[in-house]
């Protein structure tokens, strides 16, 4: 599970990735939102990720930064969609009632922006660099990617 942030501006962030890692990106910002919200017992859920560093760090010890996660995961989703993605019936539904519990709960999640955080193995690292590393990261999975990707 990744957080392929290469700029503190979500919609920058969604541009940069291509259409393979764009799509996966918009899946698992939705299981990282839903398991924090399960673990708040604000939805029913499935909380075995909890222990992932990635969900560590969005749900910032039952302070999650669900909001801002959030609005990542519309940039992401809005790119995919710009570039002819297709998005069910009731991945949309799903979409939609998120956001109607983020606006009903909204006093119990961190208000700021999630902090940049790049992990991939056992490689931690906070702040700004974060940004960077992941664009080598990105950078070196598509020039080891089999099939070239779709931008």
């Amino acid at each position: 599970m990744q957080i392929f942030r290469v700029h503190p501006n979500h919609e920058i962030s969604a541009r940069y990735l291509d259409n393979r890692r764009l799509s996966k990106q918009v899946l698992e910002l939705y299981q990282i939102i839903r398991v924090c919200l399960a673990e708040m017992n604000v939805i029913e859920g499935n909380t075995r990720y909890l222990h992932h560093p990635i969900v560590k760090h969005v749900y910032n010890e039952g302070h999650p930064y669900i909001i801002d996660t959030y609005k990542m995961l519309e940039a992401m989703d809005k790119e995919h969609q710009r570039r002819g993605g297709k998005r069910s019936k009731n991945f949309k539904e799903d979409l939609k009632f998120f956001e109607g519990v983020i606006l009903q709960h909204k006093t119990k999640f961190n208000s700021l922006p999630l902090p940049p955080f790049y992990v991939y193995g056992d490689d931690k690292l906070y702040g700004n660099e974060a940004y960077e590393v992941y664009k080598q990261l990105l950078q070196l999975k598509w020039k080891n990617d089999t099939i070239a990707p779709n931008m």
